[in-house]
């Protein structure tokens, strides 16, 4: 009994060794120390709102993703949910494209759902006076042009001078641990994807952007109330949290995808679909024209110091650039997450260029390139046109850079 008994027990061991063996890709939210700023909200913050006139601005990546919860808990308390703000992709995060009205009624509050970024600024003013509390909770990437910070610039301003206060929950994003990166703004490329006074790459949540901007741009005149993740150390990577991912926007379906995003972003300056409209939008990118794909794939092998590599891939997007066409192109394979995005964007775009310098393209607005409409200057397209190498190009950057670390540390909040 004894030997058969011994065999047993070193199969058991073999079976729970090869069990521990699995990698574990990021930490399971049971497990994790680090708490989202939802559950004070709901457990401390939104008790104490009774009797308040609130303006909502959420989608399903924050606590919009529990309409009918909300709901509940606004009645339950008697919060008054005045106004609905629509960002970018809807209240449910599902619209590819913008809202044609100003105005619709949402379904499930039927309360207004007022479109940001089709009414007037005066208007938003006078939406923001109405109540005692504008309510802001999504999910971000960390990067200006991701439009939920011009939202957030465009609030704050419109709350200037009103007796109205901002709560706003914050979350941990994908580029926690790069800092800013990028340059500052010039006026004369503002727009919808570029109007926060921050570099390409903020190096803020939303929760320090709100202090950051409200201190530095509007003297403290717009209360600000930030709920923080609690547990969180500032260097963690997202899947190091044990944080659910929740999509902010229906190209963002995956964590995968807003890392590649960071770099990736600025393919959407030139003639080339990023996947928008296929099963991997900003993991996909490619053209009808971008023959042989292989051959800018060794290329870009050179460089990333193996964070990633591209392999062969066909599609045929049923949304934005070469829409119904059979692209060519390459799928990127994130290998680690602590890749230079800045670096990638320079080199895929001025190799490709080189490669395919018959059917390269910048993409242009009716005024401006839109490359310098995302990057915020001229700089990053001319830099490419003229040859610049991307160290030349890096070292151009440091200055603001630095600059950038130093104005933004008094804010900073993990």
């Amino acid at each position: 009994m004894t030997k058969y008994f011994f065999r047993f027990f070193l199969l058991f061991l073999l079976a729970s060794c090869q069990g521990n063996t699995s990698p574990q890709f990021r930490i399971h939210p049971q497990d994790a120390k680090v708490r989202p700023s939802s559950e004070a909200f709901f457990s401390e913050v939104l008790p104490k709102l009774s009797g308040k006139k609130v303006m909502l601005v959420t989608n399903p990546s924050g606590i919009g993703n529990q309409p009918l919860r909300l709901a509940q808990e606004f009645k339950k308390h008697q919060i008054k949910l005045e106004h609905l703000i629509g960002l970018e992709h809807g209240f449910l995060g599902l619209e590819e494209e913008f809202s044609q009205t100003p105005v619709t009624v949402d379904p499930i509050f039927s309360r207004p759902l007022y479109h940001i970024y089709k009414i007037k600024e005066a208007e938003l003013k006078e939406l923001v006076r109405e109540v005692d509390i504008v309510l802001f909770d999504v999910q971000d990437v960390g990067m200006r042009c991701y439009t939920y910070l011009s939202v957030l610039k465009r609030l704050l301003d419109a709350m200037d001078n009103t007796n109205s206060q901002m709560i706003l929950l914050d979350h941990i994003h994908v580029a926690m641990h790069l800092g800013p990166r990028g340059e500052r703004l010039n006026p004369q490329h503002s727009n919808f994807a570029a109007e926060f006074p921050s570099l390409l790459i903020s190096g803020m949540t939303l929760g320090e952007s709100a202090k950051f901007y409200s201190k530095e741009y509007l003297n403290e005149r717009v209360q600000v109330q930030v709920i923080p993740v609690s547990g969180y150390k500032r260097g963690m990577y997202f899947e190091e949290t044990g944080l659910a991912w929740y999509t902010p926007s229906p190209n963002l379906p995956m964590l995968e995808t807003a890392r590649n995003y960071l770099a990736l972003v600025m393919l959407e300056g030139v003639n080339v679909s990023v996947g928008r409209g296929t099963q991997a939008p900003f993991v996909y990118f490619g053209a009808p024209w971008m023959a042989e794909p292989q051959k800018l794939a060794e290329r870009l092998e050179k460089i990333g110091n193996k964070s990633y590599y591209f392999t062969n891939v066909y599609f045929k997007p049923t949304f934005g650039p070469h829409k119904g066409k059979i692209c060519s192109g390459l799928r990127m394979n994130l290998v680690r997450a602590d890749y230079d995005p800045v670096e990638l964007a320079y080199e895929l775009i001025r190799i490709m260029k080189e490669t395919y310098p018959n059917d390269f393209r910048w993409n242009k607005g009716s005024q401006y390139h839109w490359a310098d409409q995302l990057w915020g200057s001229d700089h990053f397209r001319v830099s490419i046109n003229e040859g610049k190498s991307y160290q030349e190009f890096a070292q151009s950057l440091q200055k603001t850079e630095e600059e950038e670390r130093n104005r933004i540390k008094p804010y900073l909040m993990y």
